[in-house]
Parts: C-alpha cells; structure tokens; sequence
C-alpha cells in the first residue's frame, strides 16, 4: 500500500511541480564513492536535489551541465545534490564519468544500493529529480532554469 501511495504521489509531483503539498521524505542509508555513509536526514538543514540518473542516459546527460551550475552557484548557501546512479553494469563507468565531468557533489554509485533506492522511490524513468527541504519532498519533476529558480526560492 506505501508503494502504491508513493507512486500516486510522484505522478502527482511530476504533472503539477508540486508548490502547494509536501511529502515526507523516504530516508536511507547507503555509501556514497568514496566510502563515507550518507543519511538523507542528515542532510535535513540543507535544500537538497535528490537525482536518480544513470550515465546511458541522453536526458540525464544534457541535465549536468545545469547541475553543475546550480551547484557552483549555490556552493557557499545551506544546499547539496545527492545523485544516485542507476547504471546497468557495475559503478566504475559511473565513478569515471563523475569525475571526468567534475560533478563535485556527493554520489551514490553502488548497483545494490541504487537498485534498493530506486525501488524505495519507486522510480519509473530518469532523470527524476526531487526538490527536498526540511526533510520534506517540495518540488519534483523539475529541470533546468525551472529547477534553478526553485533552489534560489528555497534558499
């Protein structure tokens, strides 16, 4: 029944953006590239991107360049992206291309643990991203200068 109530959730964030309605977020624990445990609670003082992507991904792809500008934009503001990689084999490719692209946020590229994230979240296509403040899903389904504005109307 959670899932299914999730699953309606999200449709309901990708169709209206969701600016009236906020959701709880599901937290986790996993490990992020370099071996330090991430708690998404932790991050529960910070306005967080949420971005389930893989590198296979075209729409994932173009998305990057606007994270990182939204990341070096918001670099010294109460914010933080958590991405987490859906790749198809194992995380070296993943690991490769973050660094290579100079995506300098945190990771999560274990295929265990992204596969359990992606099912907890119940994620159906990617990119998805979601918008998170104060432990609370507030805005999904958001891209580019629409997701910028969003960050800075947070911040």
């Amino acid at each position: 029944m959670r899932k299914l109530i999730f699953l309606l959730i999200s449709i309901i964030f990708v169709v209206s953006g969701l600016d009236a309605q906020t959701y709880d977020i599901i937290d986790f624990t996993a490990d992020d590239m370099n071996g330090n445990k991430i708690k998404l609670s932790d991050f529960n003082d910070k306005v967080v991107i949420l971005d389930f992507w893989a590198t296979w991904c075209g729409p994932c792809r173009r998305e990057i360049p606007n994270l990182i500008d939204i990341k070096n934009t918001f670099k010294n503001k109460n914010f933080e992206i958590i991405s987490i990689a859906l790749e198809r084999g194992g995380s070296e490719k993943a690991v490769r291309f973050v660094k290579e692209n100079k995506m300098n946020w945190v990771h999560i590229v274990n295929k265990e643990q992204t596969m359990e994230l992606a099912q907890k979240y119940q994620i159906r296509y990617i990119p998805t991203m979601y918008v998170i403040k104060n432990g609370k899903i507030v805005a999904a389904g958001l891209t580019g200068t629409t997701l910028k504005r969003k960050i800075k109307e947070l911040l």
